[in-house]
Parts: structure tokens; sequence; C-alpha cells
């Protein structure tokens, strides 16, 4: 153990971790290093720091307020440090990077206090932006001591890995363990493998960990708070909320706050700050989701697959059922808009441990088509304990699209004379537009068809302006096609270098990279931007391609108009919420049709 009577500071650095320095041009860590090594803590056995993770702009070169807000209290607490969890930047192509990155050097230099971040996903994608987060932020590993704690910092975006951690940073993190003498060991990094302990990007990484007393491990990525709990000797969190958008309820850890971590003799504890509130630090815990969960999990509406286009009048039961070991009171609320007609015979259940009951709806509606949405929705009130909560419960009704077989494969080329035949959807849910939703600038609409060769798509925009100036995993900031299909989501777009798909999610398939192997063609016919894609078997797994086969599928298509005072994005989408950033949006159920 250190000796207790003389402040530490030390840092080193391995090979793996090791960066140039660069003439009079420092780096932020660099920098950060320097004046820790003139400002050592005062007292080694009580301290405090700051951690926050995900303060990336949740559009271009539009940070939100509340990291200004997160850079002034810090500079007011003046901790010895601040601590990101990534995502500094919105990140995309390597082109656009330079200039994301000086404004982020302008904004983290209005913070007083040193400032050591670890690299998430948005900040590196590729060798290239890798090479340059390395010559302007700093390296990807790295470890310092202060006080009675060792900090460690682990890079989970090495270009080429799929959600683990490379043999070489392993072997780093080993030597690193090996060194560690303190009180107290912190590690950081971007992704939270750890939610999962059987990860197998995590469970080498936490079996090396285990012979250390004191432990807490932070990560960020999810957008949230979560006290995840101790497994062992290891406390884990998630903290993403440093200004980066918010997708997830506000009860689940969805809101924005960094972590204000104290650290007395054995003791370490932090407070969860949201800008201007300080909250415990388990005002998110996983016990209080894994409750929230079972709940949801135990009020369950049976699902409805609805041909598009065709009218509703139903009757489906609801199953309550009390799962725990407590009484609990059930209140039901609905929120039925025009045109749906639903019917409820009671709103509040008296619930005994272990009861259930099995409510009857009847639901019809026969106008409107073919838009479905909003469709109704109940809001559950749970009353247990003396205690509340409550969570939103979407009636899931999910349109079906059948979609044709075709015994020849179109030539992908922009034109359509080939998909007369096949049938046409439009994208019915506009968003950001004006107050009367007026969509004469942006129309769109889609055609399907599959053989055993793939599945293809044509897309048909109607926009007054073609505007692509980006590349990479950022392009859905201006014009573009963002596409849900299974576990895969893409982008489709034209650059300045020609057509582009990007893969932001495939099964198996390292995230956020250009995919080569989809066939894609973009022609500009004013007004209208024209889209044939051909997603071959590999790109479609584990989607079969086999009559009767089923998978989800949505779609947005994006518009960033520039020719007014100021550029404005907005977007159409196939289901609503496509764009909202959430996992839980509706979506389609596409059926592949037997051939005729």
């Amino acid at each position: 153990m250190l000796n207790k009577t003389i402040p530490v500071v030390i840092f080193y650095l391995s090979v793996f971790a090791l960066f140039s320095l660069n003439g009079n041009t420092e780096t932020i860590v660099e920098k950060s290093f320097q004046s820790l090594r003139e400002n050592p803590p005062s007292c080694p056995e009580q301290f405090h720091f700051i951690v926050v993770g995900d303060t990336q702009p949740g559009e271009p070169h539009e940070f939100s307020p509340f990291f200004f807000r997160m850079i002034e209290e810090w500079n007011t607490l003046k901790p010895p440090f601040v601590i990101s969890l990534g995502d500094l930047i919105l990140g995309g192509a390597v082109e656009g990077l330079d200039s994301q990155w000086t404004e982020f050097e302008n904004i983290i230099a209005k913070l007083s206090v040193p400032f050591f971040p670890a690299p998430g996903n948005h900040d590196i994608s590729d060798k290239a932006s890798e090479e340059i987060y390395k010559q302007r932020i700093g390296p990807v590993c790295y470890a310092f001591t202060y006080g009675n704690a060792r900090f460690i910092f682990l890079d989970t975006e090495e270009p080429g890995q799929v959600d683990t951690f490379s043999d070489i940073q392993i072997a780093w993190f080993k030597k690193e363990l090996a060194k560690v003498r303190e009180k107290h060991l912190f590690v950081f990094f971007h992704k939270p493998y750890f939610v999962d302990p059987k990860h197998p990007g995590w469970s080498a990484i936490e079996s090396l960990l285990q012979p250390f007393p004191s432990v807490f491990v932070f990560a960020g990525h999810d957008h949230r708070y979560l006290n995840v709990g101790k497994r062992g000797n290891i406390q884990y969190t998630i903290s993403g909320g440093g200004g980066g958008p918010i997708r997830t309820d506000p009860e689940e850890g969805g809101f924005h706050h960094y972590l204000w971590v104290q650290v007395s003799g054995d003791t370490v504890s932090w407070s969860v700050v949201k800008p201007g509130n300080i909250e415990p630090m388990n005002i998110v815990s996983k016990e209080k989701i894994d409750l929230r969960n079972l709940w949801k999990s135990s009020i369950q509406i049976t699902p409805i697959e609805w041909d598009w286009g065709s009218p509703i009048q139903i009757e489906i039961p609801m199953q309550i059922n009390n799962s725990t070991d407590e009484s609990a009171t059930v209140k039901i609320l609905w929120d039925i808009p025009s045109p749906w007609n639903l019917s409820f015979p009671y709103n509040e259940f008296q619930l005994a441990a272990g009861q259930s009951v099995s409510p009857i709806i009847k639901i019809n509606r026969d106008a409107g088509f073919p838009k479905l949405y909003p469709v109704p929705k109940a809001k559950v009130i749970v009353n247990q304990n003396n205690s509340a909560l409550s969570f939103d419960l979407p009636f899931p009704i999910y349109p079906s699209i059948s979609i044709p077989y075709i015994h020849n494969k179109p030539s992908i080329d922009g034109d359509l004379i080939e998909w007369q035949d096949i049938p046409e959807y439009p994208l019915l849910y506009p968003i950001r537009f004006d107050p009367e939703q007026n969509t004469q600038d942006l129309q769109a609409s889609l055609k399907c068809a599959w053989n055993e060769a793939g599945i293809y798509m044509a897309v048909q925009v109607y926009d007054n302006e073609f505007y692509q100036p980006f590349a990479g995993d950022i392009v859905w900031c201006a014009d573009n096609l963002e596409l849900f299909l299974g576990e895969w989501e893409w982008s489709l777009t034209r650059t300045a270098k020609g057509p582009e798909v990007f893969l932001y999610v495939g099964p198996g398939r390292e995230e956020e990279t250009v995919n080569n192997i989809v066939h894609l063609a973009v022609i500009r016919k004013d007004p209208y931007t024209i889209y044939e894609v051909h997603f071959p078997p590999s790109e479609l797994t584990p989607i079969q391609l086999q009559a009767g086969s089923k998978t989800t599928f949505s779609l947005i298509a994006n518009d960033l108009d520039t020719s007014g005072e100021k550029p404005i994005r907005h977007w159409l989408e196939f289901m609503p919420d496509t764009g909202s950033g959430s996992d839980d949006f509706p979506r389609t159920i596409f059926v592949l049709k037997a051939p005729n």
C-alpha cells in the first residue's frame, strides 16, 4: 500500500497506450497530466472527482445546453479532475472530424480542471479516426494514481474488434493490474459490456478484477444513469447523461446528469447530479428497474398482426399477474385517440400476491386507413408497499405487408421501370414539419420484392433539393434513408464519393462501418431522389429467404433543407417513433409472399 503521509500522483503509459508529443501541440490528456503533476492531492485519503458520459451533440454543432451548464458547475465544484466515458463528438467520416474536434477543444477549454476521457464509438470508428483521436485528444488506454486510488482507462472502440477487447489490450491491462498497490481501483470505458455477466467481451476482464478488494467500474454509451449493483467486490455503474439525446424513461435513468464521486478512506460514494439538482446514488438502481420490468412483463395484451389496409374489430384478453410476494393495487388509465373505439370492464384491480385477472378488451376501427397510428395506449400505475411505480403500455398492434416474389433480379441502377407491378406503400408519419404538417417538400414511397438472391427495395423521395455533405455514421443529419430490417440497421445515401451503404448494427458484425456487399444506386431526377437497393443473403441472416418468412421493418427518409435562413432537418417515418432513437418503436411485419 502507498505511504499515506505524502500526496501521490503517478502516471505511466505502456506501449499499447503510447502517444507521441507533438512539439508545441499538446493533446488534452497531456495537458491534463501536466496540471495533475502541478497540483497533487492535499489529502491522499480524501478527495473527489467527476464522472460524465456521452456529451456529444444530437445534431451537428448543437451541443446540449446541459453540457455547458455542467462545465459551469464543475468549475464551481473544482474537483481535481473530470473523467469522461466517451462520445465527445458526433463523429462521422474522417474528413469531417477535425472541425468537430476543434469545436470540442474550444468548449472543453472553458473547463478549469484536468479532463481525462475514454474513447467512444462516436469518437473512433476506424483506424483513421483513431489516429486523429490519439493526435488531438490522447491515448486510448492509460492509467494514473491519485491519492489512494488507481485509475485505468480501457478502449471498447478498437478497430476490427466486435464487442470485445483485443488480446493486446487485455495483456496491457494485466500488466497495469500487476502494478496496483492502491486501496481503490477505478476502471473506465465506453460500452457497458458488464450488464450481461456472461458477455464474452467482459468475462475475461471481470476475472482479472476479482482479486482486488475495492473495484468500481464505470461505462457510458447508454444515455441514462443506472446503478447496476455489485457482483462480488466489483461495483458497476452506467452514466451516459452528459448531454446526448435521452431515449429512456426517467424512471429507468433517462435524464441528463453527471456523477460527483467522493473518496474518503475506505469509502467510495457518489451523488447523481442533474444540473442544478443533487440526487442519491440509488435514485435509479437495478433493483428498482427489475421490479418495474417485472410488472411490465406481468401485464400483457395479446399482440395483433393486422393486414395493411383492412378494418379492425376484435376482442382480446389482457393478462394482469401479480408475480410479486406482496399485494398490490393496479390502475389502468386508457388514452384512446380518434377514430379508435375501445371498451374495458373496469380500471382498478386489487391483486393479492400471485393473483391474476384476464379482462377482455373490445376494440374496433374502420376509418382513416392506411394510417394506423396513434393507437390506444394505457398508463399503468402500481401501488405496493406504500410506494408507486408507473409505465406506459402501448397497444401491441402491428401492420403486416406482403412482399411479392420476383423471378428476375432487377438492375440496381435507379431506373424503376421494372417495379411497375410491385405494390407501393407511403411513408405516413411526418416529424418536425410545420404546424400544418405540410409535406409538400418531402414525400416518399416504398416498394419491396424478394427471391432467393435477396431482398430488393426501391424508394422514391419527392424533395425540393438533395443535400448530403456528410459521410459515415452521421449521414442521417442530412438527406438519406435509415432502414431497419430484422436485426440489421442501415443507412443509404449518396455522398460526394458516390452511393454509400453504412451498417450501424448487424449480427456478428463490427458496428458502424461502410458496407461494400449491399448493392445501392442513388439517382437524382429533380424533384425526385430514387434509391434502389439489393440486400444479398449474407446481409440478411438470420432472415430465411423462403415463402412465409417474417421479419420486422421500418424506414426513415431524412431531409436537410438549406435554402432558408437556417438549415431545417425533418423526416418521414414508415412507422411512428422510428427516428426517436429508442429501440422499442413499433415495426411493420414484413412477410415474404409465395411465388405466383
